[in-house]
């Protein structure tokens, strides 16, 4: 096998196992992921009545010949809120896409430093600015008393767009927490870090 090709079976292998560092426990993070992991575990009985949905439009649209236009937008607006908090939720379990090929040779602290970089220029702007943007965007469709553009489909479409308001303040929080770990270990921990266990 060429060596290329070794490279990249090393960077699959390293994403696979993940090499994340446990940063210490702060009050404030304590607090705010037991909060954020009680709504993480009510939204993901999102994916099981997902799945009953499809199972039930199916049936109805082959066995029945029924098709309901306000059913598959039910199933597109669970899709897009279980990925959106999905988002929040890899940032809480530290369980997000990076260059684990990379980051793995780094020492904790650089990681460190990066870590707390992206998350203060980055994310916490990046959700604050979605919030602040979508919370016009949201209340310009409740007055309007916006619908579907597909007959039969549903009312209320300002529920979903409420969702990225939602979302990314579940985000912003998420980060905020795992910024404080990451000061914590910088700046009142200052010790290397075993690398998660697989």
């Amino acid at each position: 096998m060429s060596q290329p090709d070794n490279a990249a079976e090393n960077a699959i292998d390293a994403a696979g196992h993940g090499s994340g560092l446990n940063f210490p426990q702060t009050r404030i993070s304590s607090i705010l992921e037991a909060g954020l992991g009680a709504v993480s575990y009510i939204l993901n009985s999102i994916w099981i009545i997902l799945v009953m949905i499809i199972v039930v439009n199916v049936t109805m649209r082959y066995v029945f010949n029924v098709n309901n236009v306000w059913v598959e937008e039910v199933q597109w607006h669970l899709y897009a809120v279980g990925f959106m908090f999905g988002i929040g939720y890899a940032i809480l379990h530290d369980a997000h896409v990076r260059v684990d090929a990379m980051a793995a040779n780094f020492r904790p602290a650089t990681r460190a430093w990066i870590e707390l970089f992206m998350i203060a220029l980055i994310l916490l702007p990046m959700s604050y600015i979605m919030v602040s943007y979508a919370i016009p965007f949201v209340e310009l469709s409740y007055r309007r008393g916006e619908t579907s553009s597909a007959p039969g489909g549903l009312t209320h479409r300002w529920m979903i767009k409420s969702v990225i308001v939602l979302a990314f303040a579940y985000i912003g929080i998420a980060a905020f927490a795992r910024l404080t770990r990451v000061t914590s270990f910088l700046f009142a921990f200052p010790r290397s870090l075993p690398h998660r266990p697989n």
